[in-house]
């Protein structure tokens, strides 16, 4: 999944942080040269070739040695910006973690620059990136929500702002639906249906935004039916129908409470 158009966003990206006129890029992998040049001109041109060659590596290199070798250039900022975007392209859990490492150094040291936004929104991103299937472990979830939360507190004038807002509430389903897949399992065996009715509860109090109440609703309903709690069973199947009259579930909760109403 990826949260913005990573090729047009990168060249267009490139292009805002050109400081220097680059040439037409260049086909092959060259080894970062080291000039006496001060600035670093030289490597932050080979790295601004690569990021438009789609060579993801010898971007990486250039701007890493950079870095590393030209702590006076005027081109710091927009080569750990690169680096990132490079990282990212990628793609690979490695390269995304040294992605979240680049966007994070360029928020570190230059918090005043023009595309901080952009660097918060591409942490989140990174994270968004290794996002697991609900029945998987969260933590990357958790993470990325902390980081688009940070940028729509941050960043509420950005033009990603409502791309971080979606992104966030997909996150928070995704986390929602992992609840609502343990309940579902709980609700089934004949020991655990208060334990899903736990899960459940716990689900509406801690992710209240999310998308999903028509099916933890319904597998509430279905936790107290399996403990023969009818009364609680029928009024929030009832909630389904009433509710969510376009939730794909309702037809199962009429079904529902006419077999409990022996109908």
């Amino acid at each position: 999944m990826q949260l913005i158009p990573k090729r047009s966003c990168w060249a267009g990206l490139v292009c805002g942080l050109s400081l220097v006129s680059f040439a037409t890029a260049c086909s092959g992998r060259a080894a970062p040269l080291l000039t006496a040049d001060p600035t670093g001109t030289v490597l932050f041109e080979q790295g601004q070739d690569a990021l438009v060659a789609e060579d993801w590596r010898d971007a990486i290199d250039a701007f890493d040695t950079l870095l590393r070798n030209y702590p006076a250039s005027p081109f710091l900022a927009e080569a750990r910006l690169g680096m990132g975007q490079a990282y990212f392209e990628r793609g690979r859990i490695d390269d995304l973690i040294m992605a979240i490492d680049a966007f994070q150094g360029f928020l570190t040291y230059h918090p005043s620059h023009k595309f901080v936004d952009y660097a918060q929104y591409m942490v989140a991103s990174a994270y968004v990136e290794q996002l697991r299937t609900a029945d998987r472990d969260q933590g990357p979830t958790r993470q990325a929500i902390n980081a688009l939360e940070q940028f729509i507190e941050n960043y509420p004038a950005s033009y990603l702002y409502d791309d971080a807002l979606q992104e966030r509430l997909r996150a928070i389903d995704l986390l929602a639906r992992h609840e609502l897949e343990v309940a579902r399992w709980q609700s089934g065996r004949d020991e655990d249906w208060d334990a899903a009715i736990d899960r459940v509860s716990w689900a509406f109090e801690q992710y209240p935004e999310t998308t999903l109440k028509c099916e933890l609703y319904y597998t509430l309903a279905e936790a107290y039916k399996q403990g023969e709690q009818f009364e609680d069973a029928v009024r929030y199947y009832q909630h389904v129908i009433n509710e969510y009259p376009d939730c794909e579930l309702v037809d199962e909760a009429q079904e529902r409470l006419r077999d409990i109403n022996g109908n």
